[in-house]
């Protein structure tokens, strides 16, 4: 288990559940079998198949994973059965077929496909800090984050939740990141990654390149800098977004070298020792991200 992205949600208050109370609630929520007519189905699965327990607890962490099923129904093939439906009743019955009737059809033929559909499943793991009230969901799309803190606010009845902001502008901070490396946060030392934007959506990708150099440099007199590759404390490193999500979580030697020399008896011990220590990576980081940003959770309405 390695987070290798990072979307954040901020509990203003306490999470009011334990995990042996999120353990049954998210085992009321199990992910269904998708049904032969049912292009999806979505709910919580136990984090190590072939155990029954769906929430896995680390050192003030908690641990559950979300799985989304859904059937693999291509629209080209789609389109190539209604095209021949279409053209045989143009031959047989010499008349056109107008928008609705075509729509019509469309559904008939997704109905009578369906249950032969492949499915693919897509489990996504959830880190609960209950210290730092953060919900840390391992995903780069954020359409898919708020999808699976929508299933657990629906598992837990109550989840009142924001994604952070930043007291300041992020660019304004990456930008000076950039020409003074010095000012970065504890901790923290620029990578060797980094992109560039006008207000017109034209951009410049840096990749495996010293960011200090001039003609690197240069760009911030036009276009503001939307990402930094950042290493913390030797231990991993990410790309952070101006929106303050994390991606490409990647552990360095000092981290890869403990991961490695985890010596577990059995998955469960193993899944809770990496848990703790790239929890506790993830919180010491954010923490120090947070600080610098003045990034605090609003109070906001139960939801």
């Amino acid at each position: 288990m390695w987070i290798k992205n990072l979307t954040v949600f901020l509990g203003a208050e306490p999470f009011p559940w334990s995990a042996a109370e999120l353990e049954e609630r998210l085992e009321q929520h199990r992910c269904p079998p998708c049904g032969r007519q049912s292009l999806s189905s979505e709910g919580f699965v136990p984090p190590l198949k072939g155990e029954d327990r769906m929430v896995v607890v680390a050192d003030g962490f908690l641990y559950c994973v979300h799985q989304e099923i859904a059937r693999l129904l291509p629209g080209p093939v789609i389109k190539e059965e209604l095209d021949e439906k279409v053209e045989q009743i143009r031959e047989q019955e010499g008349r056109p077929v107008g928008r609705r009737e075509r729509a019509e059809l469309k559904d008939q033929i997704t109905f009578e496909l369906l249950p032969r559909a492949f499915t693919r499943s897509r489990r996504t793991g959830v880190l609960i800090d209950l210290e730092r009230r953060r919900i840390l969901v391992d995903s780069a799309s954020d359409s898919r984050a708020e999808q699976i803190v929508a299933a657990l606010r629906k598992a837990v009845d109550s989840l009142p939740v924001t994604r952070p902001t930043a007291a300041s502008a992020t660019t304004a901070a990456f930008g000076e990141w950039l020409r003074d490396p010095a000012s970065l946060p504890e901790g923290f030392t620029i990578g060797d990654r980094c992109e560039f934007k006008d207000g017109d959506g034209a951009s410049v990708r840096i990749t495996a390149l010293d960011l200090s150099r001039e003609e690197i440099l240069a760009h911030l007199e036009q276009l503001a800098a939307v990402k930094v590759n950042l290493c913390w404390n030797d231990e991993m490193e990410f790309d952070l977004q101006q929106d303050l999500a994390i991606k490409r979580l990647k552990p360095l030697d000092l981290i890869q070298e403990n991961i490695d020399n985890i010596n577990a008896e059995d998955a469960l011990e193993e899944l809770m020792a990496r848990l703790s220590l790239q929890g506790a990576t993830l919180r010491a980081a954010l923490d120090s991200l947070y600080d610098y940003f003045e990034v605090k959770a609003e109070s906001i309405g139960a939801a």
